[in-house]
């Protein structure tokens, strides 16, 4: 019993994940459209995307072995580094060495509050804001690997800001690590 638990709750923050991936993927890719939205036709951004979304469906297979690649590759990772900014559901932090995205679910508990993602990095929040160091406890799969480059896909379920005030992930289960 205690198996199934741990695989449905695996399998539902993978499939949270690939739809963040596929939203991301397919916002911003409509984004860098969107300017050019004034001398087109409306079809031309719909179709835009639908091609975007049929080219990402070639790269991880419609019939979801990504998820099951995701699932044999994940691990829990630990990400230090500088807020750049809060876009689309990412956090970008700069590490020193790189830029890294992670993926950020919607709401956040803080102390006995539940926030949205936007709110933690909201200056005016006091959470965190761009230019403050945060640490980010994530699950990270290499989802794609060759000799030029890499392709990983992180989600973050509990950030620690430079005060120690400690965010969680608000998710329909528990991350617990075996340690």
């Amino acid at each position: 019993m205690r198996k199934s638990v741990k695989l449905a709750a695996a399998v539902t923050v993978l499939l949270l994940a690939f739809g963040a991936v596929v939203l991301a993927y397919s916002t911003s890719q409509n984004a860098s459209t969107s300017s050019n939205a004034q001398n087109a036709p409306a079809y031309t951004t719909i179709n835009a995307t639908q091609v975007q979304l049929q080219n990402l469906q070639a790269i991880i297979g419609k019939d979801r072995s990504w998820l099951k690649k995701f699932l044999e590759n994940v691990t829990i990772t630990t990400v230090n580094g500088t807020v750049v900014s809060l876009f689309k559901g990412m956090l970008i932090l700069d590490t020193g060495l790189s830029e890294v995205r992670i993926l950020m679910p919607k709401y956040w508990s803080v102390g006995t509050e539940v926030v949205g993602r936007w709110k933690l990095f909201n200056s005016t929040y006091s959470f965190s804001a761009p230019g403050q160091n945060v640490t980010v406890k994530a699950l990270e799969s290499e989802m794609f690997e060759n000799p030029s480059f890499s392709i990983n896909v992180i989600i973050g379920y509990e950030i620690t800001n430079a005060t120690g005030t400690t965010a969680y992930a608000a998710l329909p289960f528990n991350m617990v690590p075996s340690s």
